[in-house]
């Protein structure tokens, strides 16, 4: 074998050689990194697909966030965080003169911890037979309560934590009707109240006419529209906000 011979061996060897090397260091790694970059780039669509979607609901949303922001600023009003006194008394002022009552007076007690309603069933007496039924005994007028055997409406998400009712004592003075709109306003006003008491009386006039005395008003009958005093019991409630964790500070 001559020696050209050889050297077309050896040639033909390290253009294998070469080949092979080219392919394991330059090809292999660049396709291996192009398989990799199209699998990335499918995971980076269905992403994107997935973020469209997300991207639409939440423009479908914000099409009625000026609702949603009536709705939180009714119920802030109705049930604020902090007592807001102040404000609450200006309404009932307002209230107060709609109706055309004087408010005499108001009492707001401390804020206390909500307690959940509970639904206790009532138990009414085993009559005797033959019996005869008692007649019902006569009450002051009745506040406004639910209807019979509705259950109370609760939430697990308020709680004593995050709750508090305060009781509200108001006296006004007006006709008998007007301090029963006055009620019904209260109940129906942007702050929540909830009436469980009212009572009414005849009011007497605060001064007396010269050389005589103070005539008495006509009684407080729902059909006899003379001036009353009337006292009303009931609870307004506001949110306790959490207190602020404590910043944490290096020694």
């Amino acid at each position: 074998m001559d020696k050209n011979r050889l050297w077309m061996i050896g040639s033909a060897l390290m253009m294998v050689l070469v080949i092979a090397l080219g392919w394991v260091i330059g090809l292999q790694p660049q396709f291996a990194a192009i398989a990799t970059a199209n699998d990335q780039r499918v995971s980076v669509e269905q992403t994107n697909v997935g973020h469209r979607a997300s991207l639409a609901k939440l423009k479908e949303d914000f099409k009625g966030i000026d609702g949603l922001n009536q709705k939180l600023a009714s119920l802030n009003k109705s049930v604020p965080s902090g007592t807001n006194a102040p404000d609450y008394v200006d309404q009932l002022d307002a209230l107060a003169n709609a109706n055309q009552v004087t408010l005499k007076g108001l009492t707001i007690a401390d804020a206390e911890a909500y307690t959940p309603v509970a639904l206790v069933a009532p138990v009414a007496p085993a009559a005797e037979a033959g019996a005869p039924e008692p007649s019902p005994a006569p009450t002051a007028t009745p506040a406004p309560t639910a209807a019979p055997g509705s259950p109370p409406v609760t939430n697990a998400g308020i709680t004593a934590s995050n709750f508090a009712s305060l009781s509200v004592q108001i006296t006004v003075s007006g006709t008998y009707s007007n301090v029963l709109n006055f009620v019904n306003g209260l109940q129906m006003g942007p702050r929540l109240f909830l009436v469980t008491g009212l009572t009414t009386t005849s009011a007497t006039l605060s001064s007396a006419p010269v050389g005589g005395t103070a005539a008495p008003q006509p009684s407080a009958e729902p059909g006899n529209d003379g001036l009353v005093d009337g006292s009303i019991s009931g609870l307004i409630y506001s949110i306790v906000a959490s207190p602020a964790p404590l910043a944490v500070t290096g020694e």
